[in-house]
């Protein structure tokens, strides 16, 4: 028989090697998946859309920075509050980004880097909005949520593609070991006064290169490529700009079929060329589909708090999209 000390020894090495294959192979989310979460519903299929016209659509893309009380905790208990680099904490930043957020009055808004319905619901009013996040039990992951305006539109489908090697598997990690869980976080919404169906989509992909590469990959097959068919309006923090190989490797090349434009591009007449070209943006609001679309209005609220301090080390950009027949 093994000595005692050599058999306590064996058990912590199984349960290391037990817990590493867990998590390096994503046992926790295949069991999560088959106990009753499910995997990613299906994305919709391309269909001719029933109508192309539509009321202007006022869109805007927020990173709000660590939008999260947990966070905010976290950093009270072991930093003295300090987030990194001099931020104020959220709860003191979150009347200003909600005023701010009203101010611009989004029919459809994303959001990146939130985490639960109440962080949101702090921001928006969940009375005029209905939001669309991810939701395991009572576990809520809201990096990527969604919010549109419940009166003016109907809700079709919603989904997750997660920017993993395993885009269908809930909270799958990234494509790297152990990185952070991204998504793109989908709806399929209705006008309900003029009936013009289109498709809604906000992400977040990683800061680094070896998985924000893949995702925009997979971004373009999974969904970028339905708006060869289907009127698409997408927001998100692409950690990217406008002027890189992976920026057109999801939205369309001189090699690969141009599928989404930036809205920046399809104000007429032209912006002139500024700090706020996407050039020098990692937010982006784009547009794609079979209808003829017109920006009425873009901008980026560089506005800060009124203190004078940064409201978020990043900025809302927003756009106003016309929808119609070519």
């Amino acid at each position: 028989m093994l000595p005692w000390f050599k058999r306590i020894a064996i058990t912590l090495l199984v349960l290391f090697f037990s817990f590493f294959a867990l998590i390096r192979f994503e046992g926790l989310q295949y069991m999560a998946a088959y106990s009753g979460s499910g995997f990613a519903r299906s994305l919709p299929e391309i269909t001719k859309p029933l109508s192309c016209n539509a009321q202007p659509i006022n869109v805007l893309s927020y990173n709000v920075r660590y939008g999260s009380t947990l966070i905010e905790a976290i950093a009270d208990r072991f930093s003295k509050g300090d987030t990194g680099d001099g931020f104020l904490p959220w709860s003191v930043r979150l009347p200003e980004i909600r005023a701010r957020i009203t101010s611009h009055a989004p029919d459809l808004l994303g959001l990146q880097e939130m985490e639960t319905d109440n962080d949101i619901k702090a921001i928006v009013s969940l009375e005029q909005y209905t939001l669309v996040s991810y939701h395991l039990g009572s576990f809520q992951y809201g990096d990527s949520a969604l919010l549109y305006k419940t009166a003016r539109f109907e809700q079709l489908d919603s989904g997750q593609v997660w920017l993993g090697p395993h885009s269908e598997l809930p909270m799958s990690l990234g494509f790297s070991p152990l990185a952070m869980i991204r998504y793109s976080n989908w709806v399929l919404l209705r006008e309900k006064s003029t009936g013009f169906t289109f498709m809604f989509v906000n992400t977040h992909f990683d800061n680094a290169s070896k998985n924000k590469d893949p995702s925009a990959i997979l971004f373009r097959e999974r969904i970028a490529a339905l708006a060869s068919g289907l009127p698409m309006i997408v927001s998100g923090d692409f950690n990217t700009t406008a002027n890189t190989e992976r920026y057109f490797r999801f939205t369309g090349s001189h090699e690969l079929p141009a599928l989404l434009k930036n809205t920046y591009d399809l104000v007429k007449p032209p912006l002139t060329v500024s700090e706020s070209h996407p050039d020098k943006l990692i937010d982006h609001i784009l547009a794609g589909g079979p209808c003829k679309i017109d920006v009425e209005q873009w901008l980026v609220d560089a506005r800060p708090l009124n203190n004078g301090q940064p409201m978020s080390d990043h900025n809302p950009v927003f756009a106003r999209l016309n929808f119609s027949s070519k």
